[in-house]
């Protein structure tokens, strides 16, 4: 079997990532379609190519929506002689990337409102880490995004194993829904990002038509669980004149007793040096990971980005 492929994307490679057609149909207003990022989280609408840090977050990697195939409205307005406002609507299949054999639960939505009190960033850098641009005046971005996934089928809403119920023979669906705040600051060569997750669900064990619970002949689970829980993540780093920046990271990841699934804590610090911009860097960190308070580990990595 290929890469990615299971039963809902017929036994294709899930290597497919945007494909979105955008039409600017009247002023200050956009319609976006096709399979592209929902508006979640700041951290995951980020490029890879523009990560201040090798890699995202432990909350990125448990929470963020992901991408999902639909449509987008987004509209924008000027408040003001500085103020900017944002708002991100999606209509979504709720299966994630690359489903194609319809849809397996209801629809998902998605909504975010962005303020900008201080006006816009240098080139989009509120979706740009690390401070390149070295913002002359204080920019800041605060974002909150709700999403409802009705009868998801996945443990991570969009993303995930599928759940299943009646000895596996049928897809398990629940309400699952996330929520995200986040800010994004810049202010020469300072830059700070947080973000705050939380999930739930209506019903998060996946049970069988009758009511009960999907188990094994040992009465372990095994139709799956929503993911659910909460996060939080805080990244701060600075840009000499150098081009040489150093970067730390906090991330505090917390599931729901039930899920079975262990709390975890990371400390990150992380060195820099921008050749040309993000486009052509290298790239080291160091975390420290405790899980549950008791088990730790160390990470080293060393990476060399370019891109064009």
């Amino acid at each position: 079997m290929s890469l990615g492929a299971n039963d809902f994307n017929r036994d294709t490679p899930n290597i497919i990532l945007d494909a979105v057609i955008m039409w600017h149909f009247a002023e200050n207003f956009e319609l976006w379609a096709g399979q592209t990022k929902l508006p979640g989280n700041v951290e995951r609408v980020v490029s890879s190519a523009n990560l201040q840090l090798i890699d995202r977050s432990l909350l990125n990697s448990r929470f963020n929506i992901d991408r999902d195939l639909g449509i987008q409205l987004r509209h924008k307005a000027q408040l003001g002689n500085h103020f900017l406002m944002r708002e991100k609507l999606a209509l979504s299949q709720g299966e994630g990337r690359n489903v194609s054999e319809g849809n397996k639960g209801g629809l998902q939505y998605t909504g975010r409102l962005e303020l900008l009190p201080f006006g816009e960033f240098q080139s989009k850098g509120d979706y740009v880490q690390a401070d390149l641009k070295r913002e002359a005046t204080p920019k800041l971005m605060l974002g909150a995004t709700y999403n409802f996934n009705q009868d998801a089928v996945r443990e991570r809403s969009g993303l995930g194993d599928y759940m299943f119920n009646d000895e596996g023979t049928s897809l398990y669906e629940t309400d699952v829904e996330t929520i995200f705040v986040d800010a994004m600051f810049k202010y020469r060569g300072l830059s700070f990002m947080g973000e705050y997750a939380i999930r739930n669900a209506e019903n998060p064990f996946a049970t069988n038509s009758d009511g009960t619970f999907a188990t094994d002949s040992n009465g372990d689970l095994t139709g799956g669980t929503v993911l659910t829980g909460n996060a939080l993540n805080l990244q701060m780093g600075y840009l000499f004149k150098s081009n040489y920046e150093v970067a730390g990271r906090f991330t505090v990841v917390n599931y729901d007793a039930f899920t079975g699934s262990l709390s975890q804590e990371q400390y990150t610090l992380g060195g820099s040096k921008y050749l040309v911009g993000h486009k052509l860097k290298v790239q080291s960190d160091l975390s420290y990971t405790t899980v549950d308070g008791n088990e730790d580990n160390i990470t080293f990595r060393l990476g060399f980005d370019i891109h064009f």
